[in-house]
């Protein structure tokens, strides 16, 4: 969802903009304007700076012309294996409406030095459509490409209105031998960037004012599992424009900070009326602060919210007529609004009850983190409420639906947020994440047969985050998605081949109730021989991520959502022809991070597990992974450990 600050800026913008550009820029290559080809890129076997990559960028070029209103892309790729035919598929991204892509040309170099046009069908196709928001694909696939071939392709992106500020990914997934970045900005606005770069590499400025990064051997970014966003990891250049310099990071977000409280809580909340009579109607003069602040919070959560609702066609969206929302007393009155809107009715609802609230703006760190230096208002792209009771400053995330009261979403937790007043505002850090806020807690009874088949009933508990986490993903799909979704999720923690039947899940909805899931287990071959014996395991939902960190060394930090906690109470009851001979020792692995505790007993002819493992952090930079390798490393052990089963008497 667009913010309205944000709207009315682009609007400021657009005009300015608009009436000064120039006729459309000339950055475009000639019809067949072709690279020439290198003999010895021809007759590449392998690229020394990335050995055993399946493929290499020999060449990129990207201008961006923003008086033209025009992007043009120019690829070049020599492909190594049979693992690099894949990039002979092309997709191209684009927001219809927004932009269009023209003028696609390619083709296919064989090893010999033949050449083969492209002329075959580019498809369409939608690839999200949310919000209003319609980003599709040209996608197209070049003919007869081999081992040894170079694929190139080219096209002109061209803007329906203003474009976007260009955001140069600097890194790619393959290796980079040559790349070339320009960029022709708006002459009337300001202009400024902030990089990340590769040592030696810097930006030139051109007499026409643009700008020009040339760049070699590039290493191909890596991907690792729990890394932060590849916005925070990639080398990159992100521009950003001015209607004039600010003369210093502070002024601008002293100004923004003003603009902001002017608008939001002046002019958007303000004293209303109607706000301090609802208010009143659903408090009681009995009520203390902590029953008020339900109650208000359970008002705003029943409401109607836009920001997470399946897109409608454009015949649903005209009949329906939703109007305009322009303070508080609207959204109350209408009794929808999008997520910044309940968000500013539940801070007005707080006001009216007594308390101090305000809206902070906050940057959410699920693709970039924020940074001063980059002067652009997008990164603060989220709102949360801000409650003084008594002494103590709570926040609350309102505007996200079935959010536990007293938490944020994950990705608002630990962030930067400003604070603005009258006067301007301060930078301040929301509150951080603990483990106990997102638990999962899973319970069962279950029996092992003597052929090592593992049967019974299990009931899992998503709490807190991890149950909001789950909520949100559910409002995309139906219920038949939604129970394969979960479905799915169990079976992850299982063995192959084993089987879940879902028998009930309740709390789909609500903000003050868990996700709960029950489920019949049937796990064949749980249970393994050894000769007369049955080696059982004595953990049966293992760490779901056993293999995430199977290297020695990590180019990247070890990024969770949240800090988290796992919970087992499991009750097996051995075969009754057996008796459980030995059973491992109990674990107790703590760390700074996090801990792990289990316990296996005998309990007649039962065995009894309990398990716990917490992890208290969600970000570790890398001269933390060897400790933290170690630890999983642990975890995985113990969840491998066996008890042994030997015929009775």
């Amino acid at each position: 969802m667009k913010k309205t600050r944000v709207v009315v800026a682009v609007a400021l913008l657009a005009a300015a903009l608009l009436a000064s550009a120039p006729g459309r820029g000339a950055v475009t290559r000639a019809a067949d304007d072709w690279l020439p080809i290198d003999p010895a890129e021809l007759s590449m076997k392998d690229y020394a700076p990335s050995p055993g990559a399946h493929a290499v960028l020999l060449y990129r070029e990207v201008k961006f012309d923003d008086p033209g209103n025009l992007l043009s892309n120019y690829t070049r790729i020599k492909i190594l294996t049979e693992d690099g035919k894949k990039y002979a598929n092309i997709e191209v991204v684009y927001v219809k409406g927004a932009s269009r892509v023209t003028d696609i040309k390619a083709r296919t170099i064989r090893p010999d030095g033949s050449i083969l046009k492209f002329d075959g069908q580019v498809f369409d196709k939608v690839a999200i459509k949310a919000r209003g928001v319609k980003v599709q694909t040209k996608t197209f696939t070049l003919p007869d490409v081999q081992v040894g071939s170079i694929i190139e392709y080219r096209y002109h992106e061209r803007w329906e209105f203003i474009p976007f500020m260009p955001n140069w990914d600097v890194q790619h997934e393959l290796p980079t031998r040559k790349a070339k970045f320009w960029f022709k900005p708006y002459p009337t606005l300001a202009l400024s960037w902030v990089t990340r770069l590769p040592a030696g590499a810097r930006l030139e400025e051109q007499k026409s004012r643009a700008l020009e990064l040339n760049v070699e051997n590039i290493a191909p970014f890596k991907e690792e599992p729990h890394m932060p966003p590849e916005e925070e990891l990639k080398m990159r250049v992100n521009f950003f424009y001015f209607r004039q310099s600010p003369e210093t990071p502070e002024k601008y977000w002293k100004d923004i900070a003003k603009e902001w409280h002017r608008y939001v809580m002046e002019e958007f909340i303000g004293k209303r009326g109607k706000v301090r009579e609802e208010a009143q109607r659903i408090l009681s003069p009995s009520d203390d602060a902590e029953t008020k602040l339900r109650k208000i919070y359970a008002r705003v959560q029943e409401m109607r919210n836009l920001s997470y609702e399946r897109d409608k066609s454009e015949q649903e969206a005209k009949r329906e007529k939703l109007k305009d929302l322009n303070n508080v007393e609207d959204v109350l009155k209408r009794g929808y609004g999008y997520r910044d809107h309940l968000t500013r009715l539940f801070v007005s609802l707080a006001q009216a009850a007594g308390f101090d609230a305000q809206v902070i703006f906050v940057s959410e760190r699920d693709a970039q983190f924020f940074t001063d230096k980059l002067l652009t208002t997008q990164q603060l792209d989220g709102e949360v409420a801000l409650v003084r009771v008594g002494a103590e400053e709570r926040y609350f995330d309102p505007g996200t639906p079935h959010c536990p009261f007293g938490l944020m979403n994950w990705l608002r937790t630990g962030v930067q947020g400003l604070k603005t007043t009258k006067d301007g505002g301060v930078f301040i850090t929301t509150v951080q994440p603990k483990s106990e806020d997102a638990t999962i807690e899973r319970k069962g009874t279950l029996e092992l047969d003597e052929e090592g088949t593992l049967k019974g009933k299990v009931q899992v508990v998503f709490a807190g985050l991890e149950g909001l986490r789950r909520k949100l993903s559910a409002l995309e799909v139906d219920d038949t998605g939604r129970r394969k979704n979960i479905e799915d999720e169990i079976k992850g923690w299982l063995p192959a081949g084993a089987k879940v039947t879902l028998d009930n899940i309740a709390g789909w909805t609500g903000h003050d109730v868990p996700l709960k899931v029950d489920f019949t287990l049937e796990a064949p071959g749980f249970g393994t021989p050894a000769g007369r014996r049955l080696l059982l395991p004595t953990d049966i939902f293992q760490y779901t991520e056993k293999h995430a960190f199977p290297h020695a060394t990590r180019e990247h930090p070890v990024y969770f959502r949240s800090p988290f906690r796992e919970m087992d109470e499991l009750t097996v009851q051995v075969p009754a022809g057996y008796k459980i001979e030995n059973v491992p020792a109990a674990v107790n692995v703590k760390e700074a991070y996090g801990q792990l505790q289990v316990t296996r007993a005998r309990d007649g002819n039962n065995l009894k597990v309990k398990r716990m493992l917490v992890v208290d952090g969600f970000y570790y930079p890398t001269n933390w992974y060897p400790s933290l390798r170690n630890f999983f490393s642990k975890v995985r052990a113990a969840d491998e450990e066996q008890a042994v089963l030997q015929p009775g008497q």
